[in-house]
């Protein structure tokens, strides 16, 4: 197996899910975590002048959604098959391009650096975008399977998107006034995935 380098920041951001995607394969790793203020200074050694990049015995591949589709090959939870695969994909597209990333233009303090603005942007998300997409989240869920899944009888890294996605959102999540038993149950699952749960009581804390 190649020796992998994750390079990204000090943060969960972009790079969260690839970790988890380590972590449950327990695929052997280093990381190069890197200062917001040396970022500027750095930028120039990336390719595309972005992170996070994974190394593999020195060849760097960028862009956060095609290191998450190879490390979830890697793990074995790309899906077994087309059609859970594709899944795979639609379902942790949508959840990181519709809500997680969304989310930073009023959530990073560089971006809005107004508190009482962060948290008026957060409630209008919440309101207009946030329930809505778990209400229709929890009927894609049924209908495409049902569980225990997001793809079926087959555990993929979709899982562990909407898990991160959960975490990453939590104080908004609870905040949502319906119930959806699938998606609940779908997230107490990963969490009791031996590695997860061993890597969430292992993790330091970190911003986003």
């Amino acid at each position: 197996m190649p020796k992998y380098t994750l390079h990204y920041f000090d943060a969960d951001a972009r790079a969260e899910l690839i970790r988890l995607i380590l972590a449950y394969g327990d695929i052997d790793h280093k990381e190069v975590l890197i200062k917001f203020e040396d970022w500027p200074a750095m930028k120039e050694n990336y390719p595309y002048h972005t992170i996070p990049v994974l190394e593999m015995d020195g060849k760097v591949v960028a862009q956060s959604g095609a290191i998450t589709r190879y490390l979830a090959r890697v793990a074995g939870i790309a899906g077994k098959n087309q059609h859970e695969q594709f899944l795979a994909d639609m379902y942790t597209d949508l959840i990181f391009q519709d809500i997680v990333e969304q989310t930073y233009r009023f959530r990073i303090p560089l971006i809005e650096p107004d508190a009482e603005k962060r948290k008026e942007k957060a409630q209008q998300f919440l309101q207009e975008k946030l329930i809505p997409f778990f209400d229709q989240l929890e009927e894609a869920y049924k209908r495409n399977g049902g569980g225990p899944w997001f793809a079926g009888e087959t555990f993929t890294c979709a899982d562990l998107a909407h898990f991160r996605m959960v975490n990453n959102l939590m104080e908004l999540v609870q905040q949502i006034p319906t119930p959806h038993p699938a998606l609940h149950d779908n997230y107490q699952r990963v969490a009791n995935i031996p590695r997860i749960q061993a890597y969430q009581d292992s993790k330091p804390k970190r911003p986003f």
